[in-house]
């Protein structure tokens, strides 16, 4: 079991190294060659899933438990209220893609705030199924595992928790770093956020579910904003 936790904690390494020395490329090669996009959303699926699987391994050999990485539940008020959080985030976001069907300022906006990752975002109808239901799905089901799960548990035995939750959203700001280094930040300052409310719930689920939904409605809101323009007022 020794080695498949090697073998983790390589991942959280040298992914990050990984993404950071390949993205340009792969960035100048689906400007050139977007029908290659769909390849490139399997690919990232795979990479999330094989360190998530050698973690689901270790927990089916008892290395670890359900409990070590948050797959319990209990009906109390922090999770209540994250249920509550989440149907409202839901709800914004349907009245954001409405607005993106009758706006073309509304348009513009989303635009400029996805313009970093243009090169990455589904254009076609084809594209955003890969992303809305394999994408999106398996970053909020793998990364709330690995980064939040996992790694928050396995370095709250080594450090103090605020200095595991900090080096924590680190590592997940790391591995966005085809982003940008402007978005390392907001992105960490995020995982921050998800290891807080996987604290305070005492439960991966709520965070699983939250992180999911976000990346849907990008995927949702990047195809309408990039598929075939419309005259809009």
């Amino acid at each position: 079991m020794a080695n498949l936790e090697y073998a983790l904690w390589a991942y959280f390494i040298f992914y990050p190294l990984y993404g950071y020395l390949t993205h340009e490329k792969e960035k100048e090669r689906l400007i050139a060659l977007p029908l290659l996009k769909t390849v490139t959303y399997r690919k990232t699926m795979v990479h999330l899933w094989l360190p998530t699987l050698l973690l689901l391994v270790l927990v089916s050999c008892n290395a670890l438990n359900l409990s070590d990485i948050g797959l319990t539940w209990q009906w109390h008020l922090p999770n209540q209220l994250a249920v509550v959080a989440t149907v409202l985030t839901v709800a914004y976001f349907l009245v954001a893609l409405k607005r993106l069907d009758s706006s073309s300022k509304a348009r513009q906006a989303m635009m400029k705030q996805m313009d970093h990752v243009k090169w990455f975002m589904p254009t076609t109808k084809k594209e955003s199924h890969y992303f809305i239901l394999g994408v999106a799905v398996s970053a909020g089901i793998c990364e709330e595992l690995l980064f939040r799960a996992y790694l928050l548990f396995t370095l709250g035995q080594l450090m103090p928790i605020y200095l595991a939750v900090l080096v924590s959203s680190i590592a997940f700001g790391l591995g966005h770093i085809y982003q940008g280094w402007g978005h390392v930040v907001r992105i960490g300052i995020y995982g921050g956020a998800m290891a807080l409310a996987y604290l305070v719930t005492g439960s991966i689920i709520m965070p699983i579910l939250f992180h999911v939904i976000v990346d849907m409605f990008s995927g949702a809101m990047a195809y309408k904003v990039y598929s075939e323009p419309r005259n809009l007022d």
